[in-house]
Order: C-alpha cells, then sequence, then structure tokens
C-alpha cells in the first residue's frame, strides 16, 4: 500500500540524515506544463491585478520537502529537496495559472510607477506535504484586496490530492495538480470581483495575513 510505503520513505529519510550518506539529493520543481497558456499581453484588459509572493508557513520555508508521518509529526525530507526556494515556485505556478484562466485581467508582478493602481492578491499557504494517508494536502488561505489597500474577498482553500505511485516524484506531481486546481478554484471569484461593481460596492477593511 502506498501509505505504508511512504511512511517507511519517510522513516528511512532520518536514518539516512543520521548515516551521513554522501549521495546527491534529488532535487524538485512544481509541473507548470498543464497551465493554460498565458498570453504575453492583454491590451484590451479592464483590470490588473498583482500577485503578490505567497508567503508560506515556517515549516514549508526550508530545501526539503515536507512529509506528515503522523497526527503530530512531520518530517523535512534530507535527500529530497526543492530545486527553488517554494514560495517563489507557488507564485510563478499561480501566475501562470491565472493568466490563462483571467480574461480582461492583466497579471502583473508589481505596478510600474505612474500606472493604473491594481487589484492585489495575496495568498498564504500553511499545508504543502505529503500525509501519512497516502495524499498530498494543500491548505491555506487567498485575498483579493481593491486599488485603494481595501479587503473585497478572503477565503480559506483546503485540497487533497491521491498520490499515483510511490515516492517523492508523485508527491510533487500530486502537489503540482493540487496547486493547480487551487488557482483555477480561485480565478472566478477574482474575476467576478475585479470587474464588477456591485460586488465592489461592499468593502471589508480587515488587515492583511500575519505570520
Amino acid at each position: 500500500m502506498k501509505t505504508i510505503h511512504l511512511l517507511y520513505v519517510a522513516a528511512a529519510l532520518v536514518l539516512t540524515g543520521c548515516a551521513g550518506s554522501a549521495s546527491s539529493p534529488s532535487l524538485f520543481v512544481l509541473d507548470t506544463t498543464h497551465a493554460s497558456s498565458a498570453s504575453p499581453s492583454k491590451p484590451a484588459a479592464r483590470a490588473q491585478l498583482v500577485v503578490a509572493p505567497v508567503q508560506i508557513a515556517r515549516m514549508l520555508d526550508e530545501s526539503g520537502i515536507v512529509y506528515q508521518t503522523g497526527a503530530h509529526r512531520v518530517v523535512i525530507a534530507n535527500h529530497n529537496r526543492w530545486a527553488a526556494p517554494l514560495g517563489g515556485q507557488l507564485r510563478d505556478s499561480l501566475i501562470a495559472t491565472l493568466d490563462g484562466a483571467l480574461t480582461d485581467i492583466q497579471i502583473v508582478r508589481a505596478v510600474e510607477p505612474g500606472a493604473t493602481p491594481a487589484f492585489v492578491l495575496q495568498t498564504r499557504v500553511d499545508q504543502f506535504m505529503g500525509h501519512y494517508d497516502g495524499h498530498a494536502r494543500i491548505t491555506g488561505e487567498w485575498q483579493l484586496d481593491d486599488p485603494e489597500g481595501q479587503t473585497l474577498l478572503r477565503q480559506r482553500f483546503t485540497r487533497e490530492v491521491p498520490l499515483a505511485d510511490d515516492g517523492y516524484e508523485a508527491l510533487v506531481e500530486s502537489l503540482s495538480a493540487g496547486w493547480r486546481a487551487t488557482a483555477l478554484a480561485i480565478a472566478p471569484a477574482v474575476q467576478h470581483t475585479a470587474l464588477s461593481p456591485q460586488a465592489n460596492s461592499e468593502r471589508d477593511t480587515k488587515p492583511g495575513f500575519t505570520q
């Protein structure tokens, strides 16, 4: 069973780390090949959206891939690592997916000086890890702010994607698929709110995310 085998793999991580193995670590990147084709520009865009850097929980801000081995225990892999900082990969994937999913909205990383103020999407990821039940687990919260900095929407997200096979390759594939699905689920609400005057009439001034 994948669950039992993954528990064995997670335990082996600790043992191999203590043994000081000289083998090179395996490096992984999130898969963005399934993201919708992004347009280089949208000249008819009615709004701009800044996708802010993704905030991640402290335990995720490590080079090793995180795996939950029990109800109260997580391990950080020594020899299966992210090839680039996870927060940056999550933001790049989010931008690629949203840029293909949103119409009439131009996705940018930052507003150019003198440009029209933009909506801002803030995202926090609390869990992005393997789980001992054989799933990849993703949880967090996203928030859409208007150009004046007032919060229009704030929603939590939770997603579990089963692993198709054993091992970290399958785990990263499921995490990639889960993150794409999360971005696609965010897109309709962002599209409707950013382009709807009626939706913008009721604004929430809650503060931004805190760690």
